[in-house]
């Protein structure tokens, strides 16, 4: 291959990279001398690199690479409804034999961890038709951040029903640690995806009834971005409600005054218990058990609130101590600058999540985690004393739902896939951030990457020996917020509800049409078939663009709809899919879309009427 074929290719492949994935030609680190490119027995490029134990691997055949490839491609299912993950890209021949073979409407994900090697495949030959492939998804380098985000980001669960992993060889033997992760990415990602549909499922109508429910106080409260940066260089103890807390809870009353005390709402009874006031109370979960089992005729004293939008309203409307707002569901986006950007505090799912990312946007140092157990104590205790959950005992041995992973004192715990997604989110949160000091004093429980081990006692003896005034940081949050004017944002509210109106009016206009439709299929009626198809086709292009309502009332039967959507995927597979089937699942879809909008039109008049109460009553 000459110089000039080489950079012309590297020239052109680059500008095809930036097309694609919108990011310029990234220079090599200089570490080229253990990759080689050269030329195989029937003249193609393959490549070769050096592994750490410095042999040399081939990652394509020496011989034909292109023969190679198709061989790995027929072994893969090309049945449609997959998402292809292949391990190596090296100089794309595995990929490019992938694109004939698997079915077109099966994505493949392609996870190169060596950039130097990417680097060098770009002027190896032209791959402009991998690079600018819809089909084809790039995931570049090692961390396992990046690749489990980008297989959370295409893995559509009502499309595809499951991961499929094929890849090269001599990049297992190579990069074998790398390959490992990724395994466990895809796991992580699959878990991740469930969960999330489930927590939708269960919960997506109280999320929007609280968010809407929950706005006047919203509007009228501050936001925990007030506090951000307000505890610099400040011990901050975040308090969870694992069965380890039941060793060194009662060390926390030293701590109070020396330290920041964050606790999750599940663990205020059994503080209280011990005659324990934290500093700030966490609430997110939007289930009405939040307020019965861990607020309801609990006396908080002087700790502030710091809860998500979507928090049950109960807890924010009988909250008798200072309130901190956050959140950043959709629907906020219908009040524009109206609503001022209260924060945002990342999570995992777990209201500890939120509580260890508060503490570090507070500007918390060390961070201190105390009762974060995210496993089962080894009696099966899922939480400690005092605590709504104290008599939960998981009594079963290991299962799909319920496997180990490693302890903080060396051994083995028994965890589940929520607990393990929590953990998942502190290890990443932890490596994403690392300047700070994040030690784990929960005396027990699984073991946080990232972390470092010391009991409380030593903790208290090392890091809270200074009064800090925490106290008065939340006074002068409170005091320097001023409440906004509410009429732009109940001019906002009267638009939705008229928008509510409309999509009920559309929605009702496209199932009338679908009956016609099925009707005209049945005649063999071409004219009116193609009438009735392009009215229905057109309200859905509104609802795609005009997502206010539409989105808000898909969370009232995200069930349902997973359902119809899964259908409709599957009914895209199948050669002589049934009209009729097809009308079924769009009236059904436009029927659940009439429900949902009228469940937000009644949240909205409720909404109005609190807004209206700030205003008039303050």
């Amino acid at each position: 291959m000459t110089h000039e074929t080489r950079s012309r290719w590297e020239e052109k492949n680059w500008a095809a990279f930036k097309e694609r994935y919108g990011m310029d030609k990234f220079e090599s680190a200089g570490n080229l001398e253990r990759i080689e490119i050269m030329n195989s027995r029937v003249g193609l490029p393959t490549a070769r690199v050096k592994s750490s134990d410095d042999k040399w691997v081939f990652l394509h055949s020496s011989v034909d690479p292109v023969k190679e490839a198709k061989k790995i491609a027929d072994s893969v299912s090309t049945e449609p409804g997959k998402v292809i993950v292949v391990y190596g890209f090296a100089l794309g021949y595995l990929v490019e034999a992938l694109l004939e073979t698997v079915d077109d409407r099966n994505p493949l994900c392609i996870i190169e961890p060596d950039r130097e090697l990417f680097f060098a495949a770009m002027a190896s030959r032209d791959l402009r038709h991998l690079i600018l492939s819809a089909r084809v998804n790039l995931i570049l380098g090692d961390s396992a951040q990046k690749i489990q985000h980008s297989l959370f980001a295409i893995y559509d669960e009502a499309k595809y029903s499951e991961f499929v992993m094929t890849g090269l060889l001599g990049h297992q033997t190579v990069y074998s640690d790398v390959y490992y992760q990724s395994m466990k990415c895809i796991r992580d990602a699959v878990s991740t995806k469930l969960i999330n549909l489930k927590t939708i499922i269960t919960m997506g109508p109280d999320f929007v009834s609280n968010t809407l429910l929950n706005l006047a106080d919203y509007c009228t409260h501050p936001g925990v971005s007030s506090l951000f940066n307000r505890l610099e260089g400040m011990p901050v103890i975040v308090v969870s409600a694992g069965p380890s807390l039941n060793k060194n809870i009662q060390l926390l009353k030293e701590a109070k005054g020396k330290a920041a005390i964050l606790a999750v709402g599940t663990a205020v009874k059994a503080l209280k218990k011990w005659k324990i006031e934290p500093d700030f109370i966490f609430s997110v979960h939007p289930e009405v058990t939040n307020y019965d089992r861990h607020f309801k005729g609990v006396d908080t004293g002087g700790a502030a609130l710091v809860a998500e939008v979507q928090s049950c309203h109960m807890v924010l409307e009988s909250y008798q101590g200072p309130i901190f707002v956050s959140g950043d569901m959709a629907m906020l986006k219908w009040f524009g600058d109206s609503i001022e950007d209260k924060g945002k505090i990342e999570s995992g799912g777990s209201v500890a999540n939120n509580a260890l990312v508060a503490a570090y946007k507070m500007g918390g140092n060390p961070i201190i985690l105390v009762g974060q157990d995210l496993a089962y104590a080894r009696d099966g205790h899922s939480h400690a004393a005092g605590t709504s959950y104290e008599t939960d005992v998981y009594s079963g041995g290991e299962s799909l739902k319920y496997f180990y992973v490693k302890a903080n004192d060396g051994g083995q715990l028994l965890t589940d896939r929520p607990f393990y997604q929590f953990l998942t989110f502190f290890q990443h949160w932890i490596k994403s951030n690392p300047e700070r000091e994040y030690i784990n004093a929960t005396e027990g429980g699984a073991f946080i990457e990232g972390t470092k081990l010391m009991t409380l006692h030593e903790v208290l003896a090392q890091y809270c020996r200074k009064t800090v005034d925490v106290q008065g940081i939340i006074k002068e949050a409170q005091d320097s917020f001023k409440v906004p004017t509410m009429e732009p944002i109940l001019e906002k509210l009267e638009l939705r509800l008229k928008d509510t109106k409309k999509t009920i009016a559309d929605a009702n206009k496209a199932i009338k049409h679908l009956i016609a439709l099925e009707k005209a299929c049945t005649n063999r009626q071409a004219k009116k078939m193609q009438q009735h198809l392009k009215a229905v086709g057109k309200i859905y292009e509104k609802f795609e663009k005009e997502q206010h309502i539409r989105e808000a009332a898909e969370w009232f039967a995200k069930r349902e709809l997973h359902s119809v959507f899964t259908r409709t995927h599957e009914a895209e597979y199948l050669a002589n899919d049934n009209f009729s089937n097809a009308i079924d699942d769009y009236s059904l879809y436009y029927k659940t879309i009439i429900e949902g909008s009228k469940s937000v039109e009644d949240l909205l008049y409720r909404c109005i009427e609190n807004v209206r109460g700030k205003m008039y009553n303050g």
